[in-house]
């Protein structure tokens, strides 16, 4: 560790630099604020600064400020030493990000407290960023191991396409989603949305779509095996969401979730679907009209009753679109007005490029919500999911 003194006075400077030999770190001077900058600036092992306040050029609290606007790797611990006592000033050179203060005269074995006072606080601060580096790894790692569980690739039909995306607001998410193919004829797919966010969310959807993608066990939800051919049975939308709400998820995890459940009939294009808490799903048809369609029951794991909902069922025609999203897209919220992105922006965007691909039309949505909300960065968990059934002679653009 290097600690750099800055005094005008070359005797004080002097004396400082035999005061302090004692300390174990390397010891650098500079007689004025601006040669102190130009050091620190080429040297980033220098890791305390002890700065005159009063100096020609630049002075010791106009260096505090350079140090602070600067985004060094290491954090930088400054002591300011000054002639002024008032309550007043010792405020300001706090307030512009002086770590410590002596008054002058002072004693040097006070002063050698304070230094070593900070060269803990300094090693304090390695070990943070050091721990904070491995958990960056950690949470990089799962978030590899999430994404690993997505489908790798998207179907693409003769008839159908399908679509998705998914961007974590921490790393890992709260957000899954799937699309798969049940028989020859049915394609089902989800999108979840778990309370909460980061580490615990993203391990409580990991189990959900472990639950949801064993395909026949005994207690398969998707499909259930039995005895005589086809040998299976597929379970409706609400069958298997009333089988994942039969565990008592808040009170086991203190998570539950919301979900949409379709299933869609490649050959009829009648898509059997139920709404659990989740944003409605939005229906888009090929003159860009859209709709959202209203209806279905609770967020699962909250113990409330689901009997009086039902599976709902439209049967689309060539050039409609069936979407699914979580909130993180519609509450998506703007930093230069205290608004959120709404649903009425999210059907508007999408109807306006319904003649785009539905890919396409999903990054353009992407594209506006950053552009709202100013940043490229999400506060929350994004992921949306849908098809669009393709005209005759028509493929995706």
């Amino acid at each position: 560790m290097k600690i750099l003194i800055v005094e005008d006075n070359p005797a004080s400077r002097k004396i400082l630099e035999k005061n302090l030999q004692n300390t174990g770190c390397e010891l650098l001077t500079a007689e004025n604020g601006i040669k102190a900058w130009d050091i620190i600036s080429k040297d980033q092992d220098i890791r305390l600064v002890l700065a005159d306040w009063m100096m020609p050029g630049m002075t010791g609290l106009e260096l505090c400020k350079k140090i602070r606007e600067t985004n060094f790797p290491k954090y930088v611990y400054i002591i300011l030493l000054t002639a002024k006592s008032q309550k007043k000033d010792i405020v300001e050179g706090l307030k512009i990000g002086a770590d410590d203060y002596m008054t002058k005269p002072f004693e040097f074995d006070e002063l050698q407290v304070r230094i070593n006072a900070g060269i803990r606080v300094i090693q304090l601060n390695s070990k943070l960023r050091e721990a904070n580096e491995i958990m960056r790894k950690n949470l990089e790692s799962g978030r590899t191991v999430q994404q690993s569980l997505l489908p790798r690739e998207i179907p693409d039909l003769p008839t159908i396409e399908f679509a998705a995306r998914f961007y974590p607001s921490l790393y890992v998410s709260g957000d899954i989603y799937n699309v798969f193919r049940l028989d020859e004829k049915h394609f089902g797919f989800y999108n979840i949305d778990v309370s909460g966010h980061g580490v615990p969310a993203a391990l409580f959807s990991v189990g959900i779509s472990q639950r949801l993608n064993n395909d026949l066990y005994p207690h398969a939800l998707l499909k259930i095996p039995l005895g005589n051919a086809p040998h299976y049975q597929i379970n409706s939308p609400e069958r298997v969401a009333r089988l994942l709400d039969e565990d008592d998820m808040l009170g086991k995890y203190d998570k539950y979730f919301t979900m949409v459940y379709a299933i869609i009939n490649i050959e009829s294009f009648k898509v059997d679907f139920y709404r659990a808490g989740h944003n409605l799903p939005l229906l888009i048809h090929p003159d860009g009209s859209s709709e959202y369609i209203d209806g279905g029951g609770p967020p699962l794991g909250l113990g409330l009753p689901h009997e009086e909902q039902k599976n709902q069922i439209l049967d689309l025609s060539p050039g409609d679109q069936f979407i699914i999203f979580s909130d993180g897209i519609n509450e998506a919220g703007s930093q230069k007005q205290d608004s959120v992105y709404g649903l009425k922006r999210v059907k508007t965007v999408l109807s306006k490029y319904s003649q785009d691909s539905l890919s396409a039309s999903f990054d353009r949505l992407i594209e506006d919500v950053k552009d709202y909300q100013g940043s490229e960065e999400f506060t929350d968990d994004i992921s949306i999911i849908g098809f669009k059934l393709k005209e005759a002679g028509k493929g995706a653009k």
